[in-house]
């Protein structure tokens, strides 16, 4: 539709009225709005997006996920614990014992250190065991620094010990005596101090400290076969 008319054989333009010029203002520029609003999309610009991150932006979960989508996995206090409480076994540390100890006894006479000939009987007593010492994880705290890739540990103060002497692994060889028969608890009590000094004899061989090493080792080689980028500290040795 022409916009323009002929006067007097020359093209003129009439003169609109204010309506319909504002009119023309507001569809041009509703036309631009639209073809801006197109290219933004198109370019990926998300307004609404960006409004519920920021929203969001205040929690640990979106903490997280941002640190994620830019930095990869991030390694938090509870992946460290599942990591460890799934080999926790493996930090358990155990010495093997055997030996062989003799029991001895004779009747003595009433009042006096004297043994009474003849009565004497004997036991030997053949036996194998093992002292295991491992630590309750529960006590053990793990924190992360993500930002310097670094993973504080701090292990438990006291092991759990577990020193079996299994019946299996007892032979006794009786020698009796029909004038002093041996009592049926014997053995028992004799292995009972058998238990006790094997223990005392590990520990000043260095079991605890040796135990000690060995969960250190197990934590870093786990950890790092996940997390090879992070450096395992241990919060007592920094200490020391």
């Amino acid at each position: 539709m022409r916009d323009y008319e002929y006067v007097n054989g020359v093209r003129v333009r009439p003169k609109k009225s204010l309506l319909t010029r504002l009119g023309h203002t507001i569809v041009g520029a509703l036309a631009l709005t639209g073809v801006a609003a197109i290219v933004l999309m198109v370019s990926g610009w998300k307004p609404f997006q960006t409004s519920a991150k920021v929203k969001n932006s205040g929690s640990r979960e979106a903490i997280i996920e941002e640190e994620e989508k830019f930095h990869g996995i991030i390694l938090t206090n509870e992946n460290v614990m599942t990591q460890l409480n799934e080999i926790a076994e493996l930090m358990t540390y155990s010495q093997e014992y055997a030996g062989r100890v003799s029991v001895v006894d004779s009747l003595q006479v009433p009042y006096t250190d004297m043994d009474i000939w003849g009565t004497q009987h004997e036991i030997e007593i053949m036996y194998s065991g093992t002292i295991k010492v491992g630590y309750d994880l529960r006590e053990l705290k793990a924190v992360v620094n993500n930002q310097k890739k670094e993973i504080y540990i701090t292990l438990p103060k006291n092991p759990i010990v577990d020193n079996n002497l299994p019946q299996e692994k007892v032979t006794c060889v009786q020698d009796n005596n029909i004038f002093n028969p041996i009592r049926a608890d014997e053995v028992n009590v004799r292995l009972s101090e058998v238990k006790e000094q094997q223990l005392q004899a590990a520990i000043n061989d260095g079991i605890y400290e040796k135990a000690n090493q060995h969960m250190r080792e197990i934590i870093i080689k786990t950890l790092a076969t996940v997390h090879s980028e992070y450096k395992v500290i241990f919060l007592d040795s920094v200490a020391q």
